[in-house]
């Protein structure tokens, strides 16, 4: 037989390509053998009938918090990642120069889904909280150094623009970042909005000028302190300057990062994310960050399209991780991660941050996730009832 697997039946969506069509995909060796309509199922020791479903590229997850164990948060890498339709995950700076060993070792070393990472200024990253008070917390050559040792797999410096390391170094907080990160020759992640303390909400307008063509704002849809509104609700000139530069925006949901009314100020005005993250960890997986697929449906009912959403969710992230050659796409020749997922029709409700509601009438679920032609079932679902979200 030609191929492994032969997926059949489904509607092929891949942005990437510009393709939305009823296609079958072919599997050999992990690889993508071939896409085309009409491949028999004979022809592949096993095969997958996927009518009715979409078949999209592994999703890819670029901020969320997986050092299970390492510290309080972290989720299971795979419950976030291959059981959920995720084939690449970012950890948003979990760990810090001090433990990201560990990270390498028990995390990356042992995940069935691919794990990349971004290493914190906070020498612990999150094993304490707060992450950094002063100086004294942050190591800018260690932090050089071990993103140096893991090169490729640590894609980014961490730095949260928040909290007492902030109040008490103020700007040199960030210029530490900054300096690891471009000595590293990686791009710097920067986490704003400040639910907790308060600091300088003008923070973010003065380190958005210090950022440059592939850095990464997080939690773009922030309505805490420190967000990219100003007291008139417009966009802070800044930001549009940084999205003119090719600063990457990503909303990165979280547990108090995500509002729903900031979001539609601010596409309002055209501001619009590059990617979709969820920024999820074990307690946010329990309350209001369920899953990469929720998080996209949430993006379904601000009224992005079904292709917007999952080309923000494969495709762009794709090339954020500078894999775009290989994956995020369905290709013939590239890696076989692919994730099969149902659209689901019906009334239903989603929540933000801040606990405002949304409706939506559009909702995903994974259904199989196949990384590097592996096949992994995905869970039961985080909610009681599994996958779908709550009923209006």
């Amino acid at each position: 037989m030609p191929y492994d697997i032969v997926i059949t039946g489904g509607r092929v969506i891949d942005p990437g390509r510009g393709v939305d069509a009823p296609l079958d995909v072919a599997i050999t060796n992990g690889k993508i053998a071939k896409i085309a309509a009409g491949i028999d199922a004979s022809e592949g020791a096993r095969s997958i009938d996927a009518t009715g479903r979409i078949v999209t590229p592994g999703l890819i997850d670029i901020h969320a918090h997986i050092f299970e164990h390492g510290v309080g948060n972290g989720l299971d890498p795979d419950l976030a990642g291959v059981h959920s339709g995720v084939t690449t995950i970012v950890d948003g700076g979990s760990a810090g120069s001090a433990n990201y060993d560990g990270f390498h070792e028990h995390i990356v070393g042992t995940a069935h889904t691919r794990v990349l990472a971004n290493i914190h200024i906070a020498q612990t990253g999150l094993a304490v909280s707060p992450e950094a008070r002063d100086a004294n917390d942050v190591d800018i050559d260690e932090t050089i150094a071990v993103a140096n040792r893991y090169k490729g797999e640590i894609i980014g410096v961490k730095i949260r623009a928040c909290g007492p390391a902030l109040a008490t170094m103020g700007m040199d907080y960030i210029h530490a970042a900054l300096t690891a990160a471009r000595e590293a020759n990686v791009r710097l992640m920067v986490h704003i909005g400040d639910p907790q303390w308060n600091v300088d909400p003008t923070i973010t307008a003065r380190l958005l000028p210090l950022l440059r063509a592939d850095d990464l704002i997080t939690h773009l849809y922030t309505g805490a302190p420190g967000k990219v509104l100003d007291g008139n609700r417009n966009v802070l000139p800044e930001l549009v300057d940084a999205r003119a530069r090719g600063v990457g925006f990503d909303p990165a949901h979280g547990r108090f990062n995500m509002s729903f009314e900031v979001a539609k100020r601010m596409m309002e005005q055209g501001i619009l994310p590059d990617s979709i993250s969820t920024d999820i960890t074990k307690p946010g997986r329990m309350s209001v960050v369920k899953s990469m697929t929720h998080v996209m449906s949430k993006f379904l009912a601000l009224g992005f399209s079904l292709n917007d959403v999952i080309s923000m969710s494969t495709y762009v992230p794709a090339g954020f991780i500078g894999m775009q050659e290989d994956l995020g796409t369905l290709a013939e020749g590239t890696t076989a991660d692919i994730a099969i997922l149902s659209v689901e029709q019906g009334k239903w409700t989603y929540d933000d941050a801040l606990g405002v509601s949304l409706a939506g009438d559009t909702a995903l679920q994974p259904i199989l996730t196949f990384k590097g032609g592996q096949q992994h079932a995905v869970d039961y679902g985080p909610f009681p009832w599994g996958w779908l979200p709550n009923r209006a």
